[in-house]
């Protein structure tokens, strides 16, 4: 079964694990990662959230 956790890109600098911004993040739980505290996302993860956030912006979709 996929999940699908966000119906558009995260932030660029939510966590790396579940895209939730630092300062509403807390302890949390994924299941592909378990309980895990704020984590910086990678720099490809960045740019490629910032790349589907303009992607989406272009094609009138929300981000």
């Amino acid at each position: 079964m996929k999940v699908i956790r966000h119906r558009t890109a995260p932030t660029p600098f939510g966590c790396r694990w579940c895209g939730e911004q630092a300062g509403r993040h807390g302890h949390s739980y994924v299941r592909s990662r378990g309980m895990h505290d704020w984590e910086r996302p990678t720099n490809d993860q960045i740019k490629a959230r910032m790349r589907a956030r303009r992607a989406a912006r272009k094609h009138g979709g929300t981000s």
